[in-house]
């Protein structure tokens, strides 16, 4: 079995954001599927030579079961460091040429920030009308070459509109992967009146990622304890809104990452991602969601999202609106409940077992072959 993987910038193997850690992903599970793997990745100097490699090999008689793309959040074709369009028909070029020879592609769209306001107002000038050109130009071209255009979640549908992507769109959320887990899974039948029930959070903070609310009700109940693990930097920027948590005795920040993690996953009874709702947070799917789940942690999310609804349809946790009162009061009904905690862990395995990395490149290689 072969296939190729094309991303438009370099793979980062110590990537710690979510936009460099799935490419590497999906990567890994075409490879573990068992399919020789033909990459295309890097800036355009190294595109441009292993594509010329792959033709080569296409053109002497070699099949490739498909290709398959990772965009970047950036448009194609300014993710030089210069980010100045010195190569905008390499890539769709290259597109073009697999499609007339009979392979199919698949990309998975990464982002549409850029169009929403939020976006302009962060790029400005002559910077923003040339961005939003080039991402109009991929989704020309995505229109034009591929067979399957996945994003994250059904709710981004509707802000691709263009007639022609309409049937080429499809969901490939971020996956799960095993962990060592033992002492996760185990019962929750513990008196949280005695041991506080223990919450946590990894991620950002600031911008889309408001969390003062869960915050607000934490502070507020006494058989519980929330640990929130950020960059240091972004908990110091945020201090106008989250500087008075700083001497909550039930609230600890931490500033640790990788293996470093793992502890906190084992403590923790759930995991949140309560933000407070905007445009960007309703169809956004987070990785870390995927990261909880594999840990087999119910979840705490913001109702009318796209997370929450993933979660309400699959029950691994709690579909709530972001307000302190009833966040209050459904932490209170866990700490008298905890056997509904137990429920939604059950849950969470067979939720994992359906959302392996593994099941996303099967998808990949069923609606492409």
């Amino acid at each position: 079995m072969n296939c190729i993987y094309h991303i438009p910038i370099p793979l980062d193997p110590n990537a710690k954001s979510a936009s460099g850690i799935r490419p590497q992903k999906m990567l890994q599970a075409f490879k573990r599927l068992g399919y020789e793997v033909a990459v295309v990745s890097g800036y355009a100097n190294e595109r441009k030579a292993m594509i010329r490699v792959i033709k080569d090999k296409i053109n002497h008689g070699t099949k490739y079961d498909f290709l398959y793309s990772e965009s970047s959040t950036m448009p194609t074709s300014l993710t030089e460091p210069h980010h100045m369009p010195t190569h905008p028909f390499l890539d769709f070029s290259f597109f073009y040429f697999c499609k007339r020879n009979g392979i199919k592609i698949g990309l998975f769209y990464r982002d549409i920030y850029w169009k929403f306001e939020i976006y302009k107002e962060k790029v400005h000038g002559i910077k923003y009308l040339g961005a939003l050109m080039a991402y109009r130009y991929d989704l020309l071209c995505y229109s034009l070459l591929l067979d399957k255009l996945y994003v994250p979640n059904e709710r981004i549908y509707a802000y691709l509109s263009e007639k022609k992507l309409q049937n080429k769109l499809d969901t490939l959320p971020p996956g799960c992967e095993e962990q060592n887990i033992d002492a996760s899974i185990k019962s929750v039948r513990r008196d949280f009146t005695r041991e506080p029930l223990r919450i946590f959070y990894v991620g950002g903070l600031g911008g889309q990622y408001q969390i003062s609310e869960i915050l607000e009700a934490v502070k507020n109940i006494p058989y519980c304890e929330m640990t929130i693990c950020c960059r240091e930097a972004e908990w110091n920027a945020n201090q106008d809104t989250l500087g008075k948590y700083n001497e909550c005795k039930n609230i600890h920040i931490v500033h640790d990452n990788g293996k470093d993690l793992e502890k906190y996953y084992l403590e923790a009874d759930i995991c949140s991602l309560m933000f407070k709702p905007d445009i960007y947070i309703e169809f956004a799917m987070p990785y870390k969601a995927f990261e909880y789940l594999s840990w087999l942690k119910p979840i705490l999310a913001t109702k009318d999202t796209a997370i929450g609804d993933f979660v309400e349809k699959n029950d691994i946790g709690w579909s709530i609106t972001y307000n302190f009162k009833e966040i209050q009061t459904k932490i209170n009904f866990l700490i008298q409940n905890p056997k509904d905690i137990e429920k939604k862990k059950c849950k969470c395995l067979k939720t994992k077992k359906d959302n392996m990395w593994t099941t996303r490149v099967k998808k990949v290689s069923l609606d492409l072959k």
